[in-house]
């Protein structure tokens, strides 16, 4: 799963370079490509969310939503559903700008305690905001080719997906997940349950160590008294045998 993401997002990469590279060219002309390209990386998306594991909870889910996009877009692309360029633009950067905001996370604003490959995401993220966010003023500023644009925010998409092909696992069929992911919940409750006796073992002895030193105070105490009265009852008796 992990090498066909790997090479789906190869593939997007190499569509966005080749987009680049004709960038004087008209949407229409490269239409299939980019639609067969947005179909192919869709499906593997859809594919891979619904079968693969992943390091980090609700990935899948998220994989899959972008591969139904994804898919849904490249097939209008494909039938000929948009001709113009501007419509093209207008949709790669309201669809650049959602996918930016949605990947982004609240744990990313504290930039100085962050891990790196935290820090990838959030500028990829980023820049899919900045970019997607230009493309709807490209006409009223500085007029760049719509397929050189195109071109970048596949690469950033692209990108994206190839950053993230690293967190997903091997793929195995789903009893055996269903079996493994119920022996790792029965160790890891067997961990806490042990770990809980080891903790109550270390409280009783603590607990028997203060009682044993509060029984021998008591001890000491009880000494302390019948001393005191063994003292008390001699001294009334040499009184009583002076008078």
């Amino acid at each position: 799963m992990r090498t066909v993401m790997l090479i789906a997002s190869v593939a997007m990469i190499a569509s966005g370079i080749f987009c680049i590279a004709n960038s004087s060219a008209a949407f229409l002309s490269l239409a299939f490509i980019i639609g067969a390209v947005l179909v192919v990386l869709g499906a593997c998306e859809m594919i891979i969310g619904r079968r693969a594991d992943f390091e980090r909870d609700e990935v899948g889910m998220g994989l899959t939503k972008d591969g139904i996009m994804l898919f849904i877009l490249g097939i209008v692309i494909i039938s000929g559903q948009i001709t113009d360029d501007m419509v093209a633009l207008m949709l790669f950067g309201l669809f650049l700008l959602m996918e930016g905001v949605m990947s982004f996370r609240n744990d990313w604003l504290d930039v100085s305690h962050i891990a790196r490959e935290q820090r990838g995401g959030m500028t990829i993220s980023a820049s899919m905001i900045v970019i997607g966010t230009y493309m709807f003023f490209n006409t009223a500023t500085f007029r760049v080719p719509v397929i050189l644009l195109i071109g970048v925010s596949m690469i950033i998409l692209g990108f994206r997906r190839f950053m993230q092909s690293f967190t997903i696992e091997y793929i195995r069929p789903s009893f055996i997940t269903g079996n493994e992911e119920k022996l790792k919940e029965a160790q890891e409750e067997e961990k806490r349950a042990l770990a809980k006796a080891k903790e109550g073992i270390r409280e009783q002895k603590t607990a028997q160590r203060r009682i044993k030193k509060i029984e021998e105070d008591i001890a000491a105490e009880q000494s302390l008294v019948l001393d005191a009265q063994l003292r008390k009852q001699e001294r009334e008796y040499e009184e009583n045998l002076s008078e």
